[in-house]
């Protein structure tokens, strides 16, 4: 008889300040019992808004070295390992997928998982016993270009994997304030104004991110909105956002965090 595994939804996750892995908060928590909500994935491919490359790249067969992309931050931070593996098998089909929509891929054995991508995995699966192969997100990306990349990778979700796309809803490092601090009401409203354009099903509503309010104070660099649109268009045509939770913190940083099932 065929294996029969089951479908899992992909998911945007916001992987916030690197000491999200450290800290006790709404988000923090809300990571940790991610995992208990829906089906083991049989692996994952996660897009974060960290690994910018000229071109689609992919993370080669073999282990993925934690990559601490950060400095000035607590010691026990660099102390974390996530030693996470990328599967041949998985790696291979979906660079097969990909060459099969058009796309030109190459492997890349060096990058690893940057905080984007080990943060919120290593809260909600922390025991890397699950593969994980990670893709880039390629320079000059558009909401309709990460659209039709997750569309192309949809039917991995068929075979048990969780398609990750890791972000940030809103990014204005400079805007940040002190922990606990009441949300901006900009960041409020480009949420909602996010919110609405995902209800229609569509990416056709994010094509000018310069019409949505304050883009430029949410996002001075759009690369941490993008992943969304990956985790979008992996849902498929019929998938409906689903938030599954929000938060925020240092009074910017929108901890948002979507699933497309369809």
């Amino acid at each position: 008889m065929p294996e029969v595994r089951s479908s899992i939804s992909p998911v945007f996750l916001a992987h916030g300040a690197p000491t999200l892995a450290l800290e006790d908060t709404a988000a923090s928590r809300f990571l940790k019992s991610f995992a208990a909500g829906q089906p083991k994935p049989e692996a994952i491919l996660v897009l974060s808004a960290h690994w910018e490359t000229d071109g689609l790249k992919l993370s080669a067969p073999g282990p993925l070295r934690t990559y601490h992309d950060f400095y000035g931050f607590p010691k026990p931070l660099y102390e974390i390992s996530y030693p996470a593996r990328a599967e041949e098998k998985r790696v291979d089909e979906t660079a097969r997928l990909l060459e099969e929509n058009g796309y030109d891929v190459e492997l890349d054995s060096e990058w690893g998982l940057d905080h984007g991508a080990w943060v919120p995995l290593s809260l909600a699966f922390p025991s890397a016993d699950i593969p994980v192969t990670a893709l880039s997100l390629p320079n000059g990306s558009t909401p309709s270009s990460l659209y039709a990349l997750g569309k192309a990778l949809s039917p991995l979700k068929e075979k048990g994997v969780l398609i990750v796309g890791s972000g940030s809803t809103t990014h204005n490092l400079r805007a940040i304030r002190p922990q606990g601090t009441a949300p901006e009401d900009w960041a409020v409203r480009f949420d909602n104004w996010v919110d609405r354009g995902l209800q229609t099903g569509t990416s056709d509503y994010f094509r000018d991110l310069n019409d949505a309010p304050d883009f430029r104070l949410n996002h001075p660099t759009e690369e941490h909105l993008l992943p969304l649109f990956f985790a979008f268009g992996a849902g498929g045509p019929d998938a409906h956002p689903e938030l599954l939770h929000r938060s925020y913190e240092y009074g910017s940083l929108s901890m948002s965090y979507f699933r497309f099932a369809a």
